[in-house]
Parts: C-alpha cells; sequence; structure tokens
C-alpha cells in the first residue's frame, strides 16, 4: 500500500485526504495461516508537518483464519483505526526507542503500519459462531457436524471422573 504525498508538499500543515485499496495474500497471525480473502482498504488523511508525515484513517480487511475450536476457515471482518507517524529518512542513526516509520521521496510504504494495525484488532480467539462444540478430544470429530461415540465413554477414561463422586449436589462448596 503506497502512499504519494506529493499534493500535501504544496500544503503543509493542511489535512489531505486519501483512500488506497491493496490485495494481499497470506499472513501469520498467533501461529495460524490468515489470508485477506477481500482487497485491504485505507481511507483517511495525511498532513506534513516540517519533515514528519502524520497519516491517520481507518483500515477495514476481511481476515480468513481457522476457527479456535473446529478449525473451519472463519472470515472476520476487522476495522482498525490507524494513525502513524512517518519521519524522513536522512541517513542518519535512529534511537531505539523511536516508534516512527521512515520514508524517502514522495511516497509512503504502509503495508506494515497497517497490517500491524490489523492484526492487533483481530479477536484472540476467532469462532465460526458463538455456539461451536469444536472438536472430539478422542477422534477429532466435528462436533458441530455429528456427535461421536467416544463422547459415551469420556468419563470411563477421563482421570479426574473418580473425583466427581466427591461432590454432592446438596453442599455448597
Amino acid at each position: 500500500m503506497k502512499l504519494d504525498i506529493t499534493k500535501g508538499i504544496q500544503r503543509k500543515g493542511i489535512d489531505v485526504p486519501f483512500a488506497l485499496t491493496d490485495v494481499w495474500g497470506e499472513d501469520r497471525w498467533n501461529g495460524d495461516t490468515v489470508a485477506y480473502v477481500r482487497p485491504v482498504s485505507l481511507s483517511g488523511t495525511y498532513m506534513l508537518a516540517d519533515e514528519t508525515v502524520i497519516v491517520r484513517g481507518v483500515a477495514r480487511a476481511a481476515i480468513e483464519s481457522p476457527c479456535s475450536r473446529c478449525l473451519r476457515p472463519t472470515v472476520t471482518q476487522v476495522e482498525a483505526a490507524f494513525e502513524e507517524a512517518f519521519a524522513r529518512d536522512t541517513g542518519e542513526p535512529r534511537q531505539a526507542d523511536d516508534d516512527l516509520y521512515m520514508y524517502s521521496g514522495h511516497v509512503l510504504e504502509l503495508d506494515e503500519a497497517v497490517r500491524t494495525a490489523l492484526l492487533l484488532e483481530m479477536p484472540s480467539r476467532v469462532l465460526c459462531k458463538e455456539d461451536c462444540r469444536g472438536l472430539c478430544s478422542q477422534c477429532g470429530a466435528d462436533l458441530n457436524v455429528h456427535a461421536c461415540s467416544c463422547q459415551k465413554d469420556l468419563n470411563h477414561s477421563n482421570p479426574f471422573s473418580a473425583l466427581a463422586s466427591l461432590l454432592n449436589e446438596d453442599e455448597e462448596v
């Protein structure tokens, strides 16, 4: 995603509107491979102040990732508020604690900053539906599709099933 700031050079200190879209492929997030299923969009304004460009806007994407319980591909609509500062690369060493992105010429490369903003807005656990039953821990069957026979025998093979007899339903714990 490239933002040409030529218009803003002549209008320093004034917000210049823009709208960008770009097609992205796959990415890594939370140990999973995720895919951007529609073009990623970013709209907002940018403003030049000396050698720094402030970019503000909203990034939107449809991201496909596996459901945390049943592993079915699930599309999540993600919207992220975006505000970043880009400093002109002067060739001098940067401070390690600088949170600025660098640019040279008249074009800002926004991919890394937009990707970070979008992935930070992703839910930590993506679910295909709120009441997803997941996979059977014994045979791996998708419990949303059908029940499996190993669920009936689960209490016998569970090492903690003996503790159930210690609970008395009439007593408070």
